[in-house]
């Protein structure tokens, strides 16, 4: 444990952006683990080389355990890592390759937001740290309600259309459309 939290800190340090790039490498690892293991396996193998590794650059050990937490909940890329992922694998009809596809990109986003939440958390020497994870969630609120309402907004479309096109006895969809 003590090599790997070496090794750690050395690919933290060599990123050059401090802090950041030491949770960076410790989120990587664990969301690695994470998508072959079930979480709670990543997060118990991932925790004493982190905890190594925020004690011998003094990272606060709060914070450290935080990137575990959120690197292990995201096992986005794998249908092993989750017990929900696992539930919809075979009736789903998903192929592997459809949990990297629509996983990664969810995984890099994650990522990115984590790791720089933490070390701006861990640069704060304020109170007021909370603003920033305060923005970052009103951010994804506004979003989640845009694409909930343009989701909603067009399958409420459809059904007009449908409707109709079933009232009129199945004449043209162009014409009910412009209507």
């Amino acid at each position: 444990a003590g090599g790997i939290a070496v090794f750690l800190v050395n690919v933290g340090n060599a990123l050059g952006i401090g802090v950041a790039g030491l949770f960076g490498a410790v989120y990587f690892a664990t969301f690695l683990i994470s998508n072959v293991v079930t979480n709670n396996a990543a997060a118990a193998l991932i925790f004493p080389i982190a905890m190594d590794a925020a004690e011998q650059t003094g990272t606060d050990i709060t914070l450290m355990s935080y990137c575990i937490m959120l690197g292990a909940s995201a096992s986005f890329m794998s249908p092993f890592g989750y017990t929900t992922n696992i539930m919809v694998y075979g009736p789903g009809g998903y192929k592997y390759k459809d949990f990297l596809i629509m996983g990664t990109p969810m995984q890099i986003v994650l990522w990115v937001l984590s790791v720089a939440l933490l070390a701006q958390t861990a640069a704060s020497s304020s109170p007021t740290w909370y603003i920033g994870w305060i923005a970052t969630f009103v951010v994804l609120v506004v979003v989640a309600i845009a694409s909930i309402s343009s989701d909603l907004g067009g399958s409420l479309c459809k059904r007009l259309v449908t409707r109709k096109k079933k009232d009129n006895g199945g004449d043209d969809v162009a014409s009910t459309a412009s209507e």
